[in-house]
């Protein structure tokens, strides 16, 4: 039994800017726990071309983890959740549905984020932020909304430097220690 299966369902929100290592944390998470992982990005390059793309997207992955935490299967979403409402939605989900709550934030020093910004290929996608400048930009008019309360017990914060496994093990023992903490009540 994996460590997700002993209690109620969890998602796992990724939260963190462009390059920071979301996705590769995201992708070994799901790999370890062979659970389904739902990446905004993924749904954003269909809906491109539509008129709010971004919110529909959002909407989209929403719904869809939803609908894997009604069936009892916990999911993983993915994106930058930059707003203070990608979070709140996040814990209508949750509490809906009687699950846990992870946000896995990613950063790293300056330094190694820009070396991973300025070193994305352009073929990567067409809506994903590349370069230094372009990063700057959009902090610019992100204007610190990123920076929101997150509850303590749905914050965990993974400095990506670190390799990956080490990075998986941090987030399977804080869901151990979650399930551990419940089964207590």
């Amino acid at each position: 039994m994996n460590a997700v299966t002993s209690s109620a369902p969890w998602l796992f929100a990724m939260k963190g800017h462009p390059a920071t290592g979301k996705s590769a944390i995201a992708l070994a998470l799901a790999q370890r726990l062979h659970i389904p992982l739902i990446d905004k990005d993924d749904i954003k390059d269909v809906v491109l071309g539509l008129p709010n793309a971004n919110n529909l997207a959002y909407a989209a992955m929403w719904q869809i983890a939803a609908t894997q935490l009604a069936l009892g299967l916990s999911v993983i979403a993915v994106s930058p959740l930059s707003y203070p409402a990608g979070y709140t939605q996040a814990c209508e989900i949750t509490a809906n549905h009687h699950a846990n709550l992870l946000v896995i934030e990613t950063v790293l020093a300056e330094a190694e984020w820009r070396r991973r910004l300025d070193a994305r290929a352009p073929a990567d996608s067409t809506h994903k932020i590349r370069g230094w400048e372009a990063m700057q930009a959009m902090l610019r008019q992100y204007d610190g909304c990123w920076q929101y309360p997150i509850a303590p017990g749905h914050h965990l914060i993974l400095d990506t430097t670190a390799p990956t496994a080490i990075s998986v093990q941090r987030i399977l023992d804080r869901i151990q220690t979650t399930n551990s903490q419940q089964g207590n009540r």
